[in-house]
């Protein structure tokens, strides 16, 4: 077996922690803790996945898998009778956690408040699940614990001593959250109500952590704590500045509490890293980050139609600090898939081939290394559909599926049907997200067949379809959707990309134009521009256009990406790889950053890194012809291999064979001007 590499693994998870919000607090020195961790190891964007949903991502964390292989697809699921609906569950995922993996190695593992760690599992070690924290009933009568919300049994009395009740939180706890707060009615004002729930709960998870790595072994410990989401939710909208639906009176009122929701976890984490000593190796990272700018959404931050999406961000934190990680340092192109493949190595155990991500082994000192892979750490199983009878307190589900619709997180009158459907408009967009699209489509129909008027699956068809080469049928379907509202932004930014993919480059900016006047902060709306200027060579106008994409977010991927081939054809290869480094540092997989990246690098002379870049792109896209073609004349011009380039020349011939017998085929924006 390959060297352990950590005494111990604390991995932290902060639902919803965005760098955007930390930074500012950290150069004015109110997260000292985080700070001396990132000082002291890596620190980076991650990726988060499609759809940005709790449950989902942080089981794809946990597994290291999407959640079609995970099966954990939202909030809620049918019951094992199929006839009513729980919080999601333990016994639904349908493959190996990181605390089953070493449990079932030995290690001594620990999970504390996971989302679908509930009923516990059984384990070499605890489990906590996320049931457990919640209140139930008023202070002054018995709260019993959830049945099966702790592993082994004999560790509930001690925890329990540990829970805090909403009504337990004190005014001098509340205060550095609302100044305030002698302003405010007690009794009658929701959002202090809200935010005493959430303290609550969080201070549980903190309490019976710290107890538990005091008191208990444990070689792993994972710890989730939903707080930052949650705050944000509730208080995001009064963040400063002002937004225009809001009064001056509620601003002032609620304007710090997220500030002070960041510090409290600050002062958390200092602890955490106190009880788990100098030689553990810690993690902490967030699921997706929150919009806290101009970037936020028009309206409340407050979760409606039980679709929390609109305000994250696609981007989350990442910080690794322990004995084998570099120091000081930042890590690029992470997502949240990466984060097994990573913890198994530091205990010297090899990844899993059937894992989706990929070890991040550029955070560890030493030479560079592959880590050792094992086909799968799976048991053979059926691969049926039946949801497994949790066997719990009928009781505490309902309570706790209450309080998922308290917090918007599920419809308050949810019904089987709806969660089934809900269920498959996100698998279908985890097939989108992934390349699927065919398999998305199937997904989408199933929800259309149930509810026909159901225009965000009719939409999501629409881009399938698009991603497909099947403009006809897009274009069809987008007029049919669209038909009441033609001058839509949305209706002309999908007539602008059909024509683009058709060719029609000056219909394609005519319709892009038209939508920017409707609707300027249209996600990706510049980007598009920006693509149409690049097919049509006006090299200067697409400069000008990905950086005003950029003025608006300056984390998206593509506009990075788009900036560096205008630079490139501008003459400024040097500046087009900082460019393409930035994008691939945002989003890895995006293979046709890499072939841009590849480019670049081939102009400025680093040849061995252009061969590397084309061959990540092959690795993410086995069927573009274009790299093979590319690493057929670096190659042969290059490195003198005439039958490399030979064997490249023949896959490239092949592949493009394939493309030209499937109609509407085309190389992905730029390529071919490339």
């Amino acid at each position: 077996m390959p060297k352990r590499l950590a005494n111990k693994v604390l991995l932290i998870g902060w639902d919803g922690a965005d760098w955007r919000h930390i930074d500012p607090l950290l150069d004015k020195g109110q997260m000292p803790h985080l700070e001396k961790l990132i000082n002291a190891g890596v620190m980076g964007n991650v990726a988060s996945l499609t759809p940005m949903l709790s449950p989902i991502l942080w089981t794809s964390i946990a597994t290291g898998k999407h959640a079609d292989k995970h099966g954990i697809l939202g909030f809620a699921e049918p019951d094992g009778s199929g006839s009513k609906i729980r919080p999601v569950s333990s016994t639904s995922r349908k493959c190996k956690a990181l605390w089953n993996i070493l449990s079932d190695l030995g290690f001594h593992a620990g999970v504390v408040n996971w989302f679908a760690s509930h009923p516990a599992e059984e384990i070499n070690g605890f489990v906590v699940t996320d049931h457990f924290a919640q209140p139930a009933g008023p202070p002054d009568k018995e709260w019993p614990a959830v049945p099966k919300s702790v592993h082994p049994d004999d560790l509930l009395e001690s925890l329990c001593d540990y829970r805090v009740h909403p009504a337990e939180t004190t005014p001098a706890q509340v205060q550095p959250f609302i100044p305030k707060l002698a302003d405010l009615d007690h009794a009658k004002d929701a959002n202090l109500h809200q935010l005493r729930i959430l303290l609550a709960n969080c201070a549980t998870t903190h309490a019976v952590t710290t107890w538990l790595m005091e008191n208990q072994e444990w070689d792993f410990l994972g710890v989730y704590y939903d707080t930052v989401d949650r705050f944000a939710h509730a208080f995001m909208e009064y963040q400063p500045p002002r937004m225009p639906h809001l009064s001056d009176e509620d601003f002032e009122r609620y304007k710090d509490v997220m500030t002070g929701c960041y510090r409290f976890h600050d002062m958390m984490l200092g602890r955490l890293v106190e009880l788990a000593g100098d030689e553990a190796t810690i993690i902490i990272l967030s699921d997706h980050g929150f919009h806290s700018d101009h970037l936020r959404p028009e309206g409340s931050s407050k979760i409606k139609d039980g679709r929390p999406v609109a305000w994250h961000r696609q981007h989350g934190i990442l910080a690794i600090k322990g004995p084998n990680i570099k120091k000081d340092q930042r890590v690029y192109g992470a997502s949240l898939l990466d984060v097994p493949p990573p913890v198994l190595p530091l205990f010297g155990l090899p990844v899993g081939k059937d894992m989706d991500g990929h070890a991040l082994t550029q955070v560890f000192e030493g030479d560079p290394f592959e880590p050792e892979t094992i086909d799968t750490y799976e048991e053979p199983t059926g691969d049926d559909e039946v949801v497994a009878d949790v066997n719990e307190d009928p009781w505490a589900a309902q309570q706790l599926l209450e309080r998922l619709a308290d917090l918007g997180y599920i419809e308050r009158d949810a019904s089987v049907d709806g969660v089934v459907l809900d269920r498959a408009r996100n698998l279908g967009q985890i097939y989108a997200a992934t390349g699927r699209p065919e398999q998305a489509i199937a997904e989408y129909e199933r929800v259309l067949e149930k509810k026909p008027d159901d225009k965000g699956c009719q939409i999501a068809i629409a881009s399938c379809r698009l991603e497909m080469g099947q403009l006809d049928e897009c274009e069809q379907a987008v007029d049919e959707i669209l038909k009441n509202d033609v001058d839509a932004p949305l209706a002309n930014l999908y007539r602008g990309m059909i024509a683009f993919r058709r060719g029609d480059t000056e219909a394609a900016l005519k319709h892009l134009r038209q939508a920017e006047q409707t609707d300027p902060r249209l996600p990706g709306l510049h980007c598009q521009i920006g693509n149409v200027y690049l097919r049509r060579k006006r090299w200067a106008d697409a400069e000008r256009t990905f950086k005003k994409a950029l003025s608006i977010d300056g984390d998206s991927a593509e506009a990075h990406d788009g900036l560096g081939v205008a630079y490139r054809w501008l003459k400024r290869p040097q500046e087009a790889v900082h460019e393409h480094m930035q994008s691939v540092g945002l989003l890895h997989h995006r293979p046709q950053t890499h072939i841009h990246l590849g480019l670049a690098l081939a102009e400025v002379g680093h040849v061995d890194w252009a061969i590397r870049a084309f061959n990540v792109a092959l690795e993410q896209n086995p069927n573009n012809p274009f790299p093979h073609r590319c690493l057929a004349q670096l190659h042969e011009r290059a490195k003198q291999d005439p039958a490399t380039a030979e064997r490249h020349r023949n896959t490239a011939a092949a592949l493009a064979e394939k493309l030209r017998s499937r109609p509407g085929q085309q190389s992905p924006a730029n390529e071919p001007d490339s």
